[in-house]
């Protein structure tokens, strides 16, 4: 049997941003770009990989993970300004560029019972 093994990425909405696509690169290349509040599926070899989001010269920390035969794994990306934490968004770009986005891998819900 021969199943998929790719990964699922979702962008938060947010008003930082919103008007302007984040890049997903995988092992440092680039797989594709993502909208504000959208989703992006990519298709992936088995084994072990990093993920980072892009835009412009802002990054998100890396994040490496391991993707098994047939798996789906699922992460969240966005940037971590919101409310108040807006007025800093000058300081994010200048200041901490490689921490102005994020990305996270998305827990997997199991039932209760």
């Amino acid at each position: 049997m021969n199943q998929k093994t790719y990964i699922e990425m979702r962008r938060t909405s947010q008003y930082i941003n919103k008007l302007r696509e984040y890049s997903v690169l995988i092992d440092g290349a680039e797989m594709g770009n993502i909208k504000d509040g959208g989703r992006l599926r990519i298709d992936l070899p088995p084994g072990e990989h990093v993920i980072q989001v892009k835009i412009a010269w802002c990054t998100s920390p890396t994040l490496r993970f391991t993707l098994a035969e047939g798996e789906v794994l699922k992460f969240r990306c966005g940037s971590p300004l919101r409310g108040w934490k807006l007025l800093l968004a000058l300081f994010s770009v200048l200041g901490r560029p490689e921490n102005h986005l994020f990305i996270e891998q998305e827990e997997e819900k199991k039932a209760l019972w």
